[in-house]
């Protein structure tokens, strides 16, 4: 493999521009040499930023591979209204499988396997606002529509995003069929069965 251009002599960027640039070479270096071998000097070299500047703003390894791997994701957005808690559910959580299917999955199998060995953060600290927080959007909103009493808590809540992280790492991909059972077989009457139960 042909090492990285060192593009330091190029006009410096700052703010947002070198952030993106910065964090954009995290992410090749994370999928093209895993998080063992991901070093700030090689995050420099493909960035074309200084060793200081990545340093100043991500002190530590895990902090700028957190950062990296949520700088390509994105929260998925909730359904416009009229909508219903399986559309919903359809709709957020086939987003979080396409994501997972994209570039982000690949920079989460280097991470998977680099928090295995303990030497990444896990896979817990990992959610990119795609765990609980958007469930409890989800339930707010089916609430809001008389579809749930209350928002369900803890793993009853968490189970949705919990088992799509299982189902990937079990299997690295998430597809529409898997997504379309774990609404309509799982979440539903999870949710539904729990509101009864209040």
């Amino acid at each position: 493999m042909s090492t990285p251009t060192d593009h330091r002599s190029a006009p410096r960027r700052r703010g947002e521009e070198l952030v993106d640039a910065i964090l954009s070479a995290a992410c090749q270096e994370l999928i093209e040499v895993g998080y063992a071998k991901l070093s700030y000097e090689s995050v420099a070299r493909r960035s074309g930023a200084s060793k200081v500047s990545i340093y100043r703003r991500w002190p530590t390894k895990p902090e700028l591979v957190k950062s990296a791997a949520a700088h390509h994701a994105h929260i998925p957005q909730l359904p416009g209204e009229p909508s219903t808690l399986q559309a919903d559910l359809r709709s957020v959580l086939g987003d979080v499988a396409r994501q997972i299917d994209a570039p982000i999955g690949q920079l989460l199998r280097a991470l998977m396997a680099a928090s295995v060995a303990e030497q990444a953060p896990s896979m817990a600290e990992l959610s990119w606002g795609m765990g609980p927080g958007l469930m409890r959007k989800v339930a707010e909103q089916a609430v809001a529509r008389g579809e749930l009493s209350d928002v369900p808590v803890g793993l009853v809540l968490s189970v949705p995003t919990d088992l799509i992280k299982q189902r990937f790492i079990s299997y690295g991909i998430v597809n529409q069929e898997f997504i379309d059972d774990l609404v309509q077989l799982i979440v539903l009457p999870l949710w539904l069965g729990d509101k009864s139960s209040r």
